[in-house]
């Protein structure tokens, strides 16, 4: 084998390599969209989640974990009930948020990502109204 072709054997596996330690910090969650204010007093909210490398929507995401709470504004201990209602479209998520007091929410997420081994989480700040 030339050296030509070994180099670009080796160049091949690198970026493999590269490729195949993708972890969960790698992705990002990020609002999508003002909520919206449904007449329950409930607050829908649309998170995108993107990977970090080429800024793209990740669809097909499976999320495990919710919690929002009044964290911004040095209130961890206020939650609100939270739930994933999926995805609205490829890559952002839909969630309900019954706050028991308008202002700044930590909606805090860990969803599992096709492809990746590690659980995938993250925090997005979000204005609600009661």
């Amino acid at each position: 084998m030339s050296n030509r072709i070994r180099t670009g054997v080796a160049t091949l596996a690198l970026l493999f390599a590269a490729d195949a330690v993708a972890g969960a910090n790698d992705y990002r969650f990020e609002a999508a969209g003002q909520p919206q204010k449904a007449a329950d007093g409930k607050s829908i909210v649309l998170v995108r989640l993107v990977r970090i490398a080429d800024d793209k929507p990740v669809p097909g995401a499976v999320v495990i974990q919710t919690r929002a709470d009044m964290s911004p504004m040095s209130m961890p201990e206020m939650t609100a009930p939270m739930r994933a209602l999926g995805e609205s479209e490829p890559g952002v998520y839909r969630f309900e948020v019954q706050p028991g007091m308008a202002g700044p929410w930590a909606l805090t997420l860990a969803a599992k990502v096709q492809g990746e081994v590690e659980t995938v989480r993250g925090t997005v700040t979000i204005v609600l109204a009661k």
